[in-house]
C-alpha cells in the first residue's frame, strides 16, 4: 500500500513531522535525557516517518490518477511553535514547511535506511576519513533565479557551524565540522575538512540534520518572507498562526509537483484538526491517535495510512511489587 509520501513526494511529509510522528524521541529529547544527535539518530531509523496519516480518499484518488494537475491540495496541519527559521527549527510543524521549498545534499530513504543523491550527486571521503568531496547537481536554481553552486553549500554550513549564530545544528556539527571547514573546489564540487575521521559525515549532511537545508550564499534572514529553497514548491502565502501556501515550481530541476497548490490551514492540536478532515475543509492531516481518531478507520471518506516505525510509548512497572514480578503478568 502507498503512503501519502509515495504519491505526493512534494509534500514533505516524509520527513518533515518529527515531534507528531516521533513522539517518544521529542518527549525524551525535550525533557533532556537524550541528546540531539541521539534524536537525528533516531530519526535516520524512522526516516520522521508517517505514523498514521489520513488521506480524503476522493482527492488522493484524483491524484493518483495521473501527472501534474491544476488541484490543491488541503492539509491540516499543527501550528508552528516560533517562527520557521531553517537555522533554528526543531518543532515538526515548522519542518514541515521548510520541506516544501527546501532540498539538502543528501536524502535518507527512511524505508531502506539508505542514502539517496539530492543537491549533492556523489560523495566520497579520502583515505583517512576526516574529509568529504561532494559533487553537486548542475542547472539547479533558487526560487528567485540565482544559480545553486558550491559556494551556496559553504555559505549554509558555514552559517550553520557558527558558534554566533544560534544554530540548532550546532549539537550535531560540534567536534565534526568547524565553521570554514567547507571548502570550494569548483562551482560544482565542494570539500569538507573535518576535525577528525568520521565514516557517518554523510549523514550530517543529510535530510537527517533538519536544519541542514540549503540556502543562497546572500541569505540574510526573513525566511518567513521568501522561504527562498530549491525545492519543487515555492511560497505564495505565509500567514503565522493562520496558514501557508505553496504552489508547484515549474523550473524545479526534477520532477514537477503533482498539485499545483499546497495549502496547509494552521490548528493548535489534533482535537481541532480531526472536524477539518471530517468536514472534508481539509484533504490530509498527518497523524491521529487511537482515542481521538476513532471513527476514521471505518470511514470510507477517509483512507488511514501507516507505516513502519519504531515510535513507541513506554509503560513503567514496579517489578518490586509483588503483582509485577512474574513476567506473565507484566
Amino acid at each position: 500500500m502507498k503512503t501519502p509520501a509515495d504519491r505526493f513526494p512534494e509534500l514533505g511529509l516524509t520527513r518533515s513531522t518529527a515531534d507528531a510522528y516521533g513522539n517518544h524521541a521529542i518527549d525524551e529529547f525535550l525533557a533532556g535525557r537524550i541528546s540531539r544527535r541521539d534524536l537525528l539518530r533516531y530519526a535516520s531509523v524512522i526516516g520522521l516517518s508517517l505514523v498514521g496519516g489520513v488521506l480524503n480518499a476522493p482527492s488522493a484518488r484524483a491524484q493518483a490518477a495521473g501527472g501534474a494537475s491544476n488541484q490543491t491540495i488541503r492539509v491540516a496541519h499543527l501550528t508552528p511553535a516560533g517562527a520557521v527559521d531553517p537555522l533554528t527549527v526543531m518543532d515538526a510543524a515548522s519542518l514541515a514547511l521548510l520541506n516544501q521549498t527546501g532540498e539538502f545534499l543528501i536524502d535518507d530513504d527512511g524505508e531502506k535506511l539508505t542514502l539517496k543523491p539530492a543537491l549533492a550527486l556523489s560523495w566520497k571521503p579520502n583515505d583517512k576519513g576526516d574529509a568529504w568531496t561532494f559533487k553537486l547537481r548542475e542547472n539547479v536554481k533558487f526560487h528567485d533565479g540565482q544559480t545553486f553552486t558550491a559556494k551556496d553549500v559553504v555559505a549554509t554550513f558555514d552559517r550553520l557551524a557558527d558558534p554566533a549564530s544560534g544554530s540548532a545544528a550546532l549539537s550535531v556539527l560540534k567536534g565534526v565540522l568547524l565553521k570554514g571547514g567547507a571548502k570550494v573546489v569548483d562551482d560544482h564540487t565542494v570539500s569538507f575538512h573535518l576535525d577528525a575521521p568520521n565514516g557517518n559525515f554523510p549523514y550530517y549532511v543529510s535530510s537527517d540534520n533538519y536544519n541542514a537545508e540549503i540556502l543562497p550564499a546572500n541569505y540574510a534572514g526573513d525566511y518567513e518572507k521568501t522561504f527562498i529553497g530549491t525545492g519543487p514548491f515555492k511560497l505564495e502565502k505565509y500567514q503565522p498562526k493562520v496558514g501557508a501556501s505553496f504552489v508547484r515550481n515549474p523550473d524545479y530541476w526534477g520532477d514537477k509537483a503533482l498539485p499545483q497548490r499546497v495549502q496547509f490551514s494552521f490548528y493548535a492540536d489534533e482535537q481541532a484538526q480531526l472536524p477539518a478532515l471530517q468536514g472534508h475543509q481539509a484533504d490530509v492531516m498527518g497523524m491521529f491517535t487511537v482515542q481521538g481518531g476513532a471513527g476514521i478507520p471505518n470511514n470510507p471518506d477517509h483512507k488511514a495510512v501507516g507505516v513502519k516505525s519504531s515510535t513507541h510509548r513506554q509503560i513503567h512497572m514496579r517489578n518490586d511489587n509483588p503483582l509485577f514480578k512474574d513476567k506473565r503478568e507484566r
